[in-house]
């Protein structure tokens, strides 16, 4: 094996006990990744290895500067020394091979050691599914159409307009509102059960990272006041747009009791997941700012909002749903598996529609243009093409009527989307 920078292993692993299974075996999860499997002491330090969450983690980067001539390769005759002290505290040699029969000590009639055969090509080991890797690969393309738009380039760039960004922003506080009532109902979709160490148990941590969620929104709203008042941003009391019904249409059936707790979670981590690679896709293009802007609505976007949206504190959220959506997957007992992915990567590709569509058009000059949304017949065009007809979607409570997760606040205050990257942000 390569040279690779490896923790402690019981830093970087917790340890509980799988109530679910009648054995009641000892699993772990890592800290890094949420991977989780049995115990193991050598297929964790084999997780270790390729980890990717862990070897760009600050921990990684330090045990890499601090033994920058990494670990000799064990001899395969001679036990390794280590190999108990792992237990006991120190960095686990990455390069350790396990005999699990213990050393090789057969002769042949002449005396001389037997070498075991070694076969020339050894087949990796399988990687664990991710349904969300599998989500992006399937809708790739539109994924790629819902996070890269002309209003988040002219953004980036600093020649949107004030009124299409006024546009995105009411809207978006729409979003936000219904936003609210769809992590309630999918907190009260969870039952939990008995335990005697809740915090390792998958459902007491989807509880938690709903809860943050929950909290995080609160100081969005927050968040957002605060810079429509510092940034003098203006903005109307339009109502919510066929788009937006759409989408709170979405929440409210994602979060019923005809879909899962999976569905539910992959909406979640969907909209997340658009919005910070939506965000990220802007802030690309900041370096083409050749003077500072002047302008108020520029500058909420560079100093407060795009940042906001792309900070490590946001993506440890986004992260962290994505890792419980894929445990979740890999968990689920449900005798109609193949249908629930299915329905999977339908709200996932209609999250994909409805995240292009959500952007408000503009022309070549970052200045609003109608002309493009009439172009596509008012707004909704046909979902037939995105294999979605009717509705929008199975999940879709239909779309053009009026939304019961829609609730304006007062005087027309708005808040952003999602769960952003506010600095006190916990998930």
């Amino acid at each position: 094996m390569g040279r690779h920078a490896n923790p402690d292993i019981r830093r970087a692993f917790a340890e509980f006990q799988d109530e679910s299974t009648p054995s009641k075996c000892n699993k772990v999860r890592c800290l890094h990744c949420g991977f989780v499997r049995a115990k193991n002491t050598t297929r964790q330090i084999e997780h270790l290895q390729e980890c990717q969450a862990y070897l760009s983690s600050a921990e990684a980067q330090a045990h890499m500067r601090e033994n920058p001539e990494g670990t000799t390769p064990i001899d395969p005759s001679m036990p390794d020394p280590n190999t108990r002290a792992i237990l006991n505290g120190t960095h686990p040699n990455p390069n350790l091979q396990v005999h699990r029969r213990g050393p090789n000590s057969k002769r042949n009639r002449e005396g001389l050691p037997i070498m075991p055969h070694m076969p020339q090509n050894v087949a990796p080991s399988p990687l664990v599914p991710s349904l969300t890797a599998h989500l992006l690969t399937v809708c790739g393309p539109s994924f790629q159409a819902a996070t890269q738009t002309p209003f988040l380039s002219h953004a980036g760039c600093g020649t949107l307009a004030a009124a299409p960004l006024s546009q995105w922003l009411v809207q978006d506080g729409h979003y936000a509102r219904g936003y609210i009532r769809f992590i309630g109902q999918l907190l009260a979709k969870i039952r939990l059960p008995q335990t005697t160490n809740s915090q390792f148990h998958i459902s007491y941590r989807t509880m938690d990272l709903l809860i943050s969620a929950l909290n995080n929104i609160r100081r969005e709203i927050t968040f957002f006041e605060i810079n429509v008042t510092k940034y003098g941003l203006a903005l109307n009391n339009d109502p919510p747009s066929p788009i937006t019904r759409a989408y709170l249409d979405l929440f409210l059936s994602a979060s019923s009791s005809s879909a899962s707790m999976l569905e539910g979670m992959v909406v979640l981590w969907g909209t997340e997941h658009c919005y910070r690679s939506a965000w990220t896709y802007a802030a690309t293009f900041s370096g083409t700012l050749s003077t500072p802007s002047t302008d108020a609505h520029i500058v909420a976007l560079h100093q407060s909002l795009i940042p906001n949206w792309t900070s490590p504190a946001f993506s440890k959220f986004v992260d962290a749903t994505r890792a419980l959506v894929d445990e979740l997957a890999n968990t689920t007992t449900s005798p109609n598996g193949k249908e629930e992915m299915l329905r999977c990567e339908e709200v996932f590709r209609q999250i994909c529609w409805l995240e292009e569509r959500f952007w408000p058009d503009v022309d070549g000059m970052g200045q609003e243009d109608e002309s493009a949304r009439l172009a596509s017949g008012g707004g909704l065009g046909s979902l037939s093409g995105n294999g979605l007809s009717g509705s929008v979607g199975p999940l879709g409570a239909g779309i053009g009527g009026q939304s019961d997760t829609e609730t304006p606040g007062a005087n027309g205050q708005v808040a952003f989307s999602g769960l952003n990257g506010i600095e006190n942000q916990e998930a």
